[in-house]
């Protein structure tokens, strides 16, 4: 909002005056605005006025009336409509993520595949025992790390002088 009205006068501007150094790529742009909203209020607008006459017409009377037993029950039709539509959505939508999902397992098992075919059994199985070392090192050093951290937290909390000193431990507040 606040670039909108920054910049408001010199669009302005540019919008009002004819001649300037930027006429040849407003002026297309300016005339395709106009016949667009020319063929709206000439075309569309006759067209789509009785049904948004219609529709604020029922609009305005459901907000302002008390609800009868028939706009009720619509009203819970629409909600059991759309609750199906949105139902709908969901499986399609869980459906391609599933596909997705089965997709990339089938490529990585025959890529895992191609590399065994191209590296030979022996080499792969000495390249897939030196990954679960890596990772069972990264394993024993997150552990390692964690116990240090859990030591020093303690030596904190030991630190802290006895006494009502509210809120200076740890957990507390909660």
């Amino acid at each position: 909002m606040d670039l909108l009205q920054e910049n408001f006068p010199q669009l302005f501007h540019l919008y009002s005056t004819y001649y300037t150094p930027y006429a040849t790529y407003i002026h297309p742009l300016r005339r395709a605005f106009l016949l667009t909203q020319s063929y709206f209020f000439r075309y569309a607008f006759p067209t789509l006025y009785p049904f948004y006459a219609l529709t604020l017409r029922l609009f305005s009377s459901v907000l302002t009336e008390q609800p009868s037993l028939a706009s009720l029950a619509l009203l819970a039709i629409l909600l059991l409509v759309s609750l199906k539509l949105m139902d709908v959505l969901r499986r399609a939508i869980i459906s391609w993520i599933t596909f997705a999902i089965r997709i990339i397992m089938y490529a990585s098992v025959m890529l895992l595949g191609v590399w065994v075919y191209q590296r030979g059994l022996e080499q792969s199985l000495e390249d897939l025992g030196w990954i679960v070392g890596l990772f069972a090192e990264l394993g024993d050093q997150g552990e390692r790390m964690g116990h240090a951290k859990a030591t020093r937290r303690a030596k904190e909390a030991r630190k802290i002088p006895k006494g009502n000193h509210r809120g200076r431990t740890r957990g507390a507040g909660w």
